[in-house]
């Protein structure tokens, strides 16, 4: 409370002779924070100091848009004119979990959400997908009904509404085994559904990519088949199989609708720190800031839209470059 009035004070000062009263409402409610801060780690006289704090989103969207409020736009040109006022790069949006103020929000929570996610999802979907794929192809008969039949599971699998992953999480997960709902893990095992699919179906056109000469080769100098797979088909077949795996996972990033039935979208103002903790997703964070009101938190998830198309922008670079190395290598 100290603070919170030292902090009024100051702002009275700083106005006095103005007719301006909600002098409060230009900085953000996490000031007083900001300045114990500032005196638990900078002060250590008695003394007069200068500090800047964050300004609320009443007064970030004026400065962007001045025609919002009359009476606030005069307000930031006089602040202006006494040099109270400074531009400073907004770190707290990447530095910082969810929040109900704007301007210290961030999609460091939502991120690490979304990598928590992911890789509980590809420790489920890619070891089983990879070795579905290689049964399917190298041990199933061809042309027989129950190998058509799989195949023609995994593609309507693979086409099947995101939304029916959710439910069938919903009442697996949360209902029969009772796992910790909005959980990374749930998140995770949920999302493995719709990758798996896609993995068994790379995995298996990866494999039938092979030439069949370096097979017949390795047959010839008398290898097994396991031995055949795994030191000649597999090396070849790899970089095919990260490339469908970076895809599906550009796929499941992207989705919002399986994670919002298991409960992934309330207000989790704490970054997880564990695969059981409360947490949330960039896609799920970027619809709960787009459905605001507020017209700051639009604006973020407008960055925040930017910044999952950079991630997938990355992603495609990686394996687009892997790819072209290992298939250089091999050919």
């Amino acid at each position: 409370y100290k603070s919170i009035g030292l902090l009024n004070d100051s702002l009275r000062k700083v106005f006095k002779g103005t007719d301006f009263k909600d002098s409060d409402e230009i900085l953000s409610r996490n000031s007083y924070k900001e300045l114990e801060n500032f005196f638990c780690k900078k002060v250590k006289d008695s003394g007069e100091y200068e500090i800047w704090f964050t300004a609320s989103s009443i007064i970030n969207s004026i400065n962007k848009d001045k025609h919002l409020n009359d009476r606030y736009a005069k307000l930031l040109d006089w602040l202006k004119e006494k040099r109270r006022v400074k531009k400073f790069f907004n770190k707290s949006l990447f530095l910082k979990s969810d929040s109900r103020e704007p301007e210290n929000a961030g999609i460091l929570g939502a991120f690490i959400g979304s990598l928590m996610t992911i890789i509980v999802c590809l420790a489920l979907a890619l070891p089983i997908g990879i070795m579905s794929g290689i049964c399917l192809y190298e041990f199933m008969p061809k042309n027989r009904l129950m190998t058509n039949i799989v195949e023609i599971s995994m593609n309507n699998l693979a086409a099947v509404p995101s939304i029916i992953f959710g439910v069938v999480g919903l009442a697996l997960y949360l209902g029969i085994f009772g796992l910790p709902r909005s959980s990374p893990l749930v998140g995770g095992m949920t999302l493995s559904f719709m990758m798996l699919p896609n993995i068994i179906i790379a995995t298996k056109n990866a494999f039938a990519n092979v030439p069949i000469r370096i097979k017949d080769a390795a047959f010839a100098l008398g290898a097994p088949h396991i031995k055949v797979i795994l030191d000649h088909s597999l090396p070849i077949a790899l970089p095919r199989i990260i490339h469908g795996t970076v895809l599906a996972i550009a796929r499941i990033l992207g989705e919002s609708s399986p994670l919002l039935m298991i409960g992934m979208v309330a207000f989790i103002a704490d970054t997880p720190t564990s695969f059981f903790d409360p947490a949330t997703v960039l896609p799920v964070q970027i619809y709960i800031w787009s459905s605001s009101l507020e017209i700051a938190f639009i604006e973020l998830a407008a960055i925040a839209i930017i910044a999952l198309l950079l991630v997938l922008f990355a992603l495609n670079l990686v394996v687009n470059f892997v790819k072209k190395k290992f298939e250089f290598s091999n050919f």
